[in-house]
C-alpha cells in the first residue's frame, strides 16, 4: 500500500509531519480530516516534485476565500437548475479565463472525469476548500442534496468572511493610529526638537522644564537609538518564537479572549464560529463526534481546542454535551442551557443555529462598543503624545523676546 507524508497543523499552531499508509492521496487526506487534523499538504513518500505540481501548488495558495464563496454559489445555482456537475465545472472554467482557482477547478474536473467523487476531488486541495466544505459535500453526495448543500456552504463561508473582516477592521484601526502617533512623535523628538533647542542654547536661554524633559528623552534616543532598536527587534523575535511553543500559544490565546475591549469581541467570535459550524454540520447529517472533530480542526485557539477534546472524550465514554458545556468557562450559562435543552429534545442543530444568530448580533454590538471605546482612547493617546510635543516646542516661544534681547 502506498505511503504518504502529511504536513499538519499541530495543536500549538506549529507544523507537524505524519506518515501513514492509504490506498490514495485523497483517502489519506480524508482519514486525517476525519481524525480532526488540519491538513496542510499530503505527498507520496516517493513522489517526485515536478514543475507542473509546483505551479499547481502555488496557484492553490493564491486562491482567496471570496473566490471559493463565489464558486460555491455558482455551482449551487447551476446544479439547482439541473445542470450536471461536470458541465457546471466546465462552465465555470470557460467563464474564468485565468487565475489560481480556475487551475484548481480544472484538476477537480479531471479527477471527477476519472471516476473520483466531488468531495474526494476537492479534498486534494485543503488550502483552497476548507474541511467543512469537503465534509458537507461528502454528506450531500449520500443524500442527493448537493445543490442545497453548496448553497449552504456559500452562505456559511460568506458569514465567516464577514465576521473575520469585522474583527480585522476593529484591530486595524488602533494599530494604524498607534503607528502614526509613534512615527510623528519619533520624528519630532529625533529630528525637529534638537534643532529647535540649539537656537536657545546658542543664546544661553533657559529652556522651560517640559522642553528640558522632552529634550532629555530626545538626547537619550539619539545616543542609544541603535541599542533600543536592536532590543526591540530581539524582543519581537523572542515573542514570535515563544508564541509557537505550546505554553506561549496558550498564553497568547488566553490573553486574546481576556484582554479588555478586544476580549469580548474574540469571545463572541469564537462562540459564533463554533455554534454555526457545528450546527451546519449536524444539519447536513454529519455524526456528532465527527462534527466536533471537524470543528476542533478549524478552531485556532487552544482553550477552545481543549473544550472540543473534552467533548469528544465525554461522548466517547457515553456522556452528553451538557456535562461539558455547563462546566466550561467559555460557554455562557444561557447558551449552555439552550444546548442542553436542544440535546434532550433532539433539536440540537436548530438550537445551535439560533445561538449562532444571536451570538453574531452580540458580536456586532461588541465590535461597535469596542470601536466606540477605542476611538476616544486613541484620541487621548495621540493628543497626549503629539500635543505634549507641541507644547514642549511652543513654550520657549513665549520667552523668545527675552532670549533675543540678551
Amino acid at each position: 500500500m502506498p505511503r504518504f507524508r502529511a504536513k499538519l497543523r499541530g495543536p500549538d499552531g506549529g507544523t507537524l509531519v505524519e506518515v501513514l499508509d492509504a490506498p490514495s492521496r485523497e483517502e489519506a487526506i480524508q482519514r486525517l480530516r476525519s481524525a480532526g487534523r488540519t491538513v496542510l499538504e499530503v505527498r507520496g513518500e516517493h513522489d517526485k516534485i515536478d514543475i507542473e505540481e509546483i505551479r499547481l501548488r502555488r496557484a492553490a495558495k493564491g486562491v482567496r476565500r471570496d473566490e471559493v464563496i463565489a464558486f460555491s454559489g455558482q455551482m449551487a445555482v447551476m446544479l439547482e437548475t439541473g445542470v450536471p456537475l461536470s458541465e457546471a465545472l466546465d462552465a465555470f472554467i470557460r467563464q474564468n479565463k485565468s487565475g489560481g482557482l480556475r487551475r484548481v477547478v480544472e484538476v477537480v474536473r479531471e479527477s471527477i472525469t476519472g471516476g473520483a467523487s466531488f468531495s474526494a476531488a476537492i479534498t486534494a486541495f485543503p488550502t483552497v476548500f476548507p474541511t467543512l466544505m469537503a465534509s458537507l459535500v461528502r454528506a450531500s453526495e449520500a443524500s442527493g442534496t448537493m445543490a442545497e448543500m453548496l448553497g449552504r456552504v456559500a452562505e456559511y463561508l460568506g458569514k465567516e468572511r464577514r465576521v473575520t473582516k469585522q474583527i480585522k477592521g476593529a484591530m486595524t484601526y488602533p494599530i494604524v493610529m498607534s503607528a502614526m502617533a509613534l512615527g510623528v512623535t519619533g520624528f519630532l523628538m529625533v529630528w525637529v526638537l534638537p534643532r529647535f533647542a540649539k537656537i536657545y542654547q546658542s543664546r544661553n536661554a533657559a529652556l522651560p522644564k517640559p522642553t528640558q524633559v522632552v529634550l532629555a528623552i530626545s538626547n537619550f534616543l539619539q545616543a542609544h537609538g541603535v541599542t533600543l532598536l536592536i532590543a526591540l527587534i530581539t524582543l519581537a523575535i523572542f515573542t514570535a518564537v515563544a508564541v509557537r511553543t505550546r505554553r506561549g500559544k496558550y498564553a497568547a490565546d488566553w490573553l486574546r479572549i481576556n484582554v479588555p475591549v478586544f476580549g469580548p469581541m474574540y469571545t463572541k467570535y469564537y462562540l459564533t464560529r463554533a455554534t454555526r459550524t457545528l450546527g451546519t454540520l449536524l444539519t447536513a447529517g454529519v455524526p456528532l463526534v465527527e462534527a466536533i472533530r471537524i470543528v476542533r480542526g478549524v478552531t485556532n485557539n487552544m482553550l477552545w481546542d481543549r473544550l472540543w477534546r473534552d467533548m469528544m472524550e465525554k461522548l466517547t465514554e457515553g456522556g452528553t454535551l451538557q456535562e461539558v458545556v455547563h462546566d466550561s468557562e467559555l460557554i455562557p450559562a444561557p447558551v449552555a442551557q439552550m444546548i442542553a435543552a436542544g440535546e434532550k429534545s433532539g433539536r440540537l442543530p436548530e438550537v445551535l443555529a439560533r445561538v449562532a444568530e444571536s451570538s453574531e448580533h452580540e458580536l456586532d454590538e461588541a465590535i461597535k462598543t469596542g470601536t466606540q471605546l477605542i476611538e476616544p482612547i486613541m484620541i487621548i493617546v495621540m493628543g497626549s503624545l503629539i500635543g505634549g510635543m507641541a507644547i514642549a516646542l511652543l513654550l520657549p516661544i513665549f520667552t523668545i523676546s527675552s532670549a533675543v534681547a540678551k
